[in-house]
C-alpha cells in the first residue's frame, strides 16, 4: 500500500506571533523603499517631456515610450503599495485575519507570505483564479 506525502505547501499552518512580526517589518520596509524609488523618479523627471530638448519626431517618439514605461511602473507599484498598505492594516487590527486567504479562510503559508508577504490568497486558491481566468468562456 502506497502512502501519499501530503504537500506542505498545500497544508500550512497558521502564523506564529513571531512570524507575523517577521513579516509586518518585512511589509514596512518594502513599503518604504517603493515610496523611496518612487520619489527619486519624479525627481529625476521620469515623468516629463520637454520637447523643446528633443531634435527630431525620433527622439520624441523614443521620449514618449520612456515616459509610458515610467508611468505603467509607477502604477504597478502604486498598487504593490495598495496591497502593502492592506496587509500593514490587517497585522495591525490584530484580529488574526492577516495570513488567512480571502478567498477560503485558511492559512496561507509562512514560506507564501515570506515571499510574497502582501499575498491575499493562498497558493490553491491563487492557482484556482488563474485556472479560472485562462478557462474558456
Amino acid at each position: 500500500m502506497t502512502r501519499k506525502v501530503k504537500n506542505k505547501e498545500y497544508e500550512p499552518e497558521e502564523l506564529t506571533a513571531d512570524q507575523v512580526k517577521e513579516l509586518h517589518e518585512k511589509l514596512l520596509a518594502l513599503r518604504d523603499d517603493l515610496l523611496q524609488k518612487t520619489q527619486a523618479r519624479k525627481k529625476e523627471g521620469m515623468y516629463e517631456i520637454s520637447r523643446d530638448d528633443l531634435a527630431d519626431e525620433a527622439d520624441l517618439a523614443s521620449a514618449e515610450t520612456a515616459q509610458d514605461v515610467g508611468f505603467k511602473l509607477a502604477e504597478h507599484e502604486r498598487k504593490q503599495v495598495d496591497q502593502i498598505n492592506r496587509a500593514i492594516k490587517k497585522i495591525e487590527q490584530g484580529d488574526g485575519m492577516y495570513g488567512l486567504c480571502e478567498g477560503t479562510g485558511e492559512p496561507i503559508g509562512y514560506r507564501r507570505l515570506q515571499l510574497q508577504p502582501w499575498t491575499p490568497f493562498s497558493l490553491r486558491h491563487q492557482e484556482e483564479l488563474e485556472r479560472g481566468r485562462r478557462s474558456p468562456a
